[in-house]
């Protein structure tokens, strides 16, 4: 690779063994994918900092880094983790996880991460801009700042980010160069009434086309034209994991997509393939494990719950009490939560029996399996339905957000029609 002359000191060591170590990955990372230089990064976020997902091993070489003289030289945020640290004896958590997470986040804090706690970066100050470049962990944010902002990354593994982080560059390939980033199909949403569309149905058509398109990217038509973030998200983030796409064009809100002739590069597309409700249907079916009605815990917030979210799930609590043998947790970020109660949303919840958490990962990261008695979990997001079951242990239901509230006020699994 053609190095500069400060990122061939940090590999010599000149600036100690944690940069030089940081440098050592970015090259062979580079080598392998053939990538021709190391460019500048904007921003970075951490996707591995649950214990449950890093354990011991990540906790070592973090602190070899912070010892060898390794910091942060750009932003860099965090993602949620595996506890609520000011709930965590509510919500029936063990001490040990706390304390293994607690020493899991405090090289991050000392190499000078900003403790977001949160897979919404992008609503809480790290943005990148349209056309930078950014190495990020979680692939439904950095396939979201792909795809809604125009920034510039790849899917990275955690080392990969903080090696990153530490020496401000990344090596130059994939969806980095402009050339690799026009899209290949064509999949159009004309034929659906976008007027009633919840949340829930834009998760389980992402889940479709990740299941279905793998790895091409998509030139999605067929969109109305106010278009929200939470829309976005929901369309967007179960994609790179019932498949492995990490950027879809969305015509006419993508910066890089005015039209969809654009996003593909004056080309034709691959092949064209339009999604209906029969298509969604499946993903409903195919992400839910079980056919039991008795609901343990119902869960929000993968990815992490929007203002908008939190206020819909409380007009739907609103008055009401959660049945005594089921547990309800809304996930979001620690400053979104104290916006939510300064609009009183955190009270109604909280008085009718749920939980409003921050730093939780409720879908890779969640400990659901180390809370007693939680078996089925019920979800209204197709990402989360994906993970839970692998990563706890346990079932899962996928369903619209009202049917999930209902599942908590009822104790039972009730799919409306």
């Amino acid at each position: 690779m053609n190095l500069s002359d400060k990122e061939k000191k940090m590999l010599d060591g000149v600036w100690g063994m944690g940069p030089q170590s940081a440098m050592r990955l970015l090259v062979t990372l580079g080598e392998i994918y053939g990538a021709p230089r190391m460019i500048p990064v904007s921003s970075c976020h951490v996707g591995g900092r649950s214990y449950l997902i890093s354990g011991e091993e990540n906790i070592e070489w973090m602190n070899d880094l912070l010892n060898g003289g390794a910091r942060f030289q750009v932003f860099t945020s965090t993602n949620p983790c595996s506890v609520d640290f000011q709930q965590w004896q509510e919500m029936g958590l063990p001490e040990k996880l706390v304390l293994n997470q607690r020493r899991t986040d405090e090289p991050y804090l000392k190499m000078g991460a900003i403790p977001l706690g949160s897979c919404l970066p992008y609503q809480l100050g790290n943005l990148p801009l349209p056309g930078t470049h950014f190495a990020w962990g979680g692939s439904a944010g950095a396939t979201f700042i792909n795809s809604a902002f125009g920034a510039r990354g790849n899917r990275e593994g955690s080392p990969s980010v903080i090696a990153a982080a530490i020496t401000g560059v990344t090596p130059e390939y994939g969806l980095h160069l402009k050339e690799n980033r026009y899209g290949q199909v064509l999949v159009d949403l004309s034929g659906l009434d976008h007027s009633s569309m919840t949340l829930s149905q834009y998760s389980a058509i992402g889940s479709y086309m990740g299941r279905t398109l793998v790895d091409k990217t998509p030139v999605v038509v067929g969109l109305p034209p106010t278009f929200s973030q939470d829309q976005i998200r929901f369309l967007i983030s179960p994609m790179p994991t019932a498949g492995a796409i990490s950027l879809c064009h969305l015509a006419g809100i993508t910066p890089e997509a005015p039209t969809a002739e654009v996003a593909l590069g004056g080309k034709k597309p691959e092949f064209s393939s339009a999604v209906g409700l029969k298509e969604m249907q499946t993903s409903f079916e195919k992400l839910t494990t079980t056919r039991k009605e008795e609901v343990d815990l119902v869960c929000f917030g993968c990815p992490h719950c929007s203002l908008p979210q939190v206020r819909e799930i409380a007009s739907l609590l609103e008055g009401k009490k959660i049945h005594g043998n089921t547990r309800l947790w809304v996930a979001t970020s620690g400053h979104l939560k104290d916006i939510a109660q300064r609009m009183g949303l955190v009270e109604i919840i909280e008085k009718a029996g749920g939980l409003v958490t921050t730093d939780l990962c409720v879908a890779p990261g969640a400990p659901f399996h180390l809370v007693e008695g939680v078996k089925t979990v019920a979800t209204n997001s197709a990402r989360g339905a994906y993970f839970i079951p692998g990563a706890c242990n346990v079932d899962v239901i996928f369903g619209e957000t009202r049917d999930c509230v209902q599942a908590a006020l009822k104790g039972q699994w009730r799919r409306s029609k």
